[in-house]
């Protein structure tokens, strides 16, 4: 739901020893492997704690906070485009994406344990008087996306960033930059899926 937090997951304590049945501890470990890993793509449904403290190289580390400052930067600008323009397509669906980047990038930096930067850019976007106009920027912004994302997965090395990397950098090429695209040529009708 719009403007809600969803409520913390509830506890279940219902544990009963397994007794001699490897096959459901091999299926409790299998599920145990599938939840941590989507936690790392799906932060909103499993949210993740500081679980390591591995040193990450200043490039690294640069990498993470450049990439959260474009995911703030996009979410500012999609939002200042709503805020002028009304609730037009595709910011009204893409904002809800850049959201979901975000959370993304907070479960990393927590699972790296290190400092979330603050998001400087809300309120600070300027944007242009016509849907056409913002649909263009909305294109520059996807393309700078696509390139930052590439240059990173140039250099860094941790399975986890390689694949929030990687994924962003397809939703960007795949999926908003197309919905840009239409919106330039045919406003209103920039519809897609968005995650």
């Amino acid at each position: 739901m719009r403007g809600r937090a969803d409520p913390a997951p509830t506890v279940m304590n219902n544990y009963k020893p397994i007794k001699n049945n490897l096959g459901t501890a091999f299926q409790g470990l299998i599920a145990g492997i599938i939840i941590t890993s989507n936690s790392i793509i799906f932060p909103g449904f499993f949210p993740l704690k500081a679980l390591s403290k591995t040193a990450l190289d200043s490039k690294t580390q640069q990498a993470m906070i450049d990439s959260i400052n474009d995911e703030y930067r996009a979410r500012a600008l999609y939002n200042a485009v709503i805020q002028k323009l009304g609730s037009v397509r595709p910011f009204s669906n893409i904002v809800q994406s850049e959201n979901n980047h975000v959370n993304l990038w907070v479960n990393l930096f927590a699972h790296y344990g290190m400092p979330v930067p603050n998001d400087t850019f809300s309120g600070h976007i300027s944007v242009p008087d016509t849907l056409k106009e913002a649909c263009q920027m909305g294109v520059e912004t996807e393309i700078d996306n696509v390139k930052m994302y590439d240059n990173f997965l140039s250099f860094v090395t941790q399975p986890d960033l390689k694949a929030a990397f990687t994924q962003l950098r397809q939703i960007s090429q795949e999926r908003h930059l197309p919905a840009f695209e239409r919106c330039q040529t045919q406003p209103n009708r920039g519809q897609g899926h968005f995650f």
